[in-house]
């Protein structure tokens, strides 16, 4: 008999009822917009259900667009934010070689270094990251190329997203506890193009299956989908956060030897709350293969404010709007509004999700 079971039987049916009436969370539902969707302009989306933000700016986001080609990121500003020092993070340029939405975004020579990190410092027990990536080889795939990687305790804790030569894992180790564990699963990169990358994060408990890990790749699940995940043994906790980030050369197993790549990042947005704004490409989050992060400017229960930054969407383009609230739960129906033109309204309806944690 699982514990809940147990439990129940021990406090009663109303009791327990009530247990699960507190423990499950309405999805948000957006019934009207109002401004315009182009870049740079403010939009305000009224409903019910967003939930709380007490910050409502996010930890960092930058379209890198302030940067001049060729000089080093460092530790600049951000659009919001900024930037942290780290290993490697000096070697990160500005570079109008290869954006993906604007003029600029940052290059990653890994011909001239195996660590060129974009480095953001900090605590980390929740994270909601978004940013693109895209790989020009100089010859071949790494043989172990983390794309990005979060640290804690002296390096001790460690989490990673890894493309190896012929297979993909996110790993996960905790120094500690000799403890590592691996999901091996995803697709491959495909050089020369734009991919997206998210990762909704929580840590667990030490020693309790009760965190959460959920990645994905251009929308679709990769390395973990998990709210009941361990994450750490100790008490350590995540503390940097890099990007970018390392990539080796030299030959291992059925991994030949490779002289580098040229890695550019994009679009970056890095929260320590899940509440959000996005932008999808299809009339359902689940279906949307292409989502792009709004910032938010301040946040309600009926009604949050957002700027629109540069991004892949058309004047003209019908995109469809998603909010999600602080525990993860998003509208499953996106609200339509139209790039370039000024937000129209909507009839309510009535919750169409809810989400038990």
């Amino acid at each position: 008999m699982s514990s809940l079971k147990r439990l129940c039987r021990l406090i009663g049916t109303l009791a327990c009822s009530a247990m699960f009436v507190t423990a499950t969370y309405a999805a948000p539902v957006v019934s009207s917009v109002s401004g315009k969707l182009e870049p740079g302009q403010a939009l305000t989306i009224s409903g019910t259900g967003f939930g709380t933000k007490s910050t409502a700016a996010p930890l960092l986001f930058d379209t890198f667009e302030s940067g001049s080609n060729g000089a080093s990121v460092g530790q600049s500003s951000a659009v919001v934010g900024k930037w942290d020092s780290g290993s490697g993070s000096e070697l990160v340029k500005y570079s109008t070689a290869s954006p993906r939405s604007g003029k600029v975004s940052t290059l990653h020579d890994f011909k001239q270094s195996y660590n060129i990190s974009l480095a953001k410092n900090g605590s980390f027990p929740t994270l909601y990251m978004s940013f693109w990536f895209k790989v020009d080889l100089a010859d071949r795939r790494s043989r172990n190329f983390k794309l990005w990687r979060l640290y804690g305790d002296n390096d001790r804790l460690q989490m990673a997203w890894v493309y190896m030569c012929d297979s993909i894992v996110l790993s996960r180790q905790d120094d500690n506890a000799g403890f590592a564990q691996n999901f091996w699963n995803g697709q491959q990169y495909t050089p020369g193009q734009w991919h997206h990358v998210q990762l909704v994060m929580k840590e667990s408990d030490p020693s309790v299956a009760n965190g959460t890990i959920q990645h994905f790749i251009d929308s679709k699940s990769q390395g973990s989908n998990s709210t009941a995940v361990q994450t750490r043994y100790s008490q350590a906790r995540f503390s940097q956060l890099r990007i970018g980030h390392y990539w080796a050369t030299d030959a291992i197993d059925s991994c030949s030897s490779s002289t580098g790549a040229k890695v550019y990042i994009d679009d970056v947005y890095v929260d320590t709350s899940w509440a959000r704004v996005e932008l999808g490409n299809a009339s359902t989050y689940a279906q949307s293969t292409q989502r792009e992060v709004l910032v938010p400017t301040s946040w309600g229960g009926s009604k949050v404010e957002v700027t629109v930054p540069v991004n892949g969407f058309t004047a003209g383009q019908t995109a469809y709007l998603y909010v999600t609230d602080q525990n993860n739960v998003t509208q499953s129906a996106g609200f339509p509004v139209v790039v370039g033109a000024g937000a129209g309204q909507k009839v309510p309806q009535p919750p169409s999700a809810v989400q038990v944690q």
